[in-house]
């Protein structure tokens, strides 16, 4: 009796604080990159944007049966590194694909983060 009583106490009390996420980073990772725009140098120029940095998003190809990321996908991770930086905007600049002694394909993609103010 003692036994189901320490089960019930610890199922109300013991998991009280606890944070659970139906979806997990995927969730979380939506919702940062919808909030980050793409501007041209140009673009971010005009407004009086502030440069906040640089960010990457890289993949090392071990098998060269294993998929690439797309160039979609190398944008968002950009986009929700540019929101943890603070930023609400991004500027993509390139991706460069080599070879190395660990990576059959190396891939890595460069952007500048910025925040805009609408005024």
């Amino acid at each position: 009796m003692k036994f189901i009583y320490f089960i019930i106490l610890f199922i109300l009390f013991g998991c009280s604080s606890s944070t659970y996420y139906a979806g997990g980073k995927g969730i979380e990772n939506s919702i940062r990159k919808s909030v980050v725009k793409s501007y041209t140098n140009n673009e971010v120029w005009e407004l009086r944007a502030k440069q906040l940095g640089y960010v990457e998003a890289q993949y090392c190809q071990v098998d060269f049966r294993e998929n690439i990321p797309s160039k979609k996908s190398f944008i968002s991770s950009l986009k929700v590194k540019t929101q943890k930086l603070g930023g609400n905007g991004l500027v993509f600049d390139s991706c460069i694909v080599s070879r190395n002694a660990s990576c059959n394909t190396h891939t890595l993609c460069r952007g500048s983060a910025y925040i805009v103010t609408y005024k």
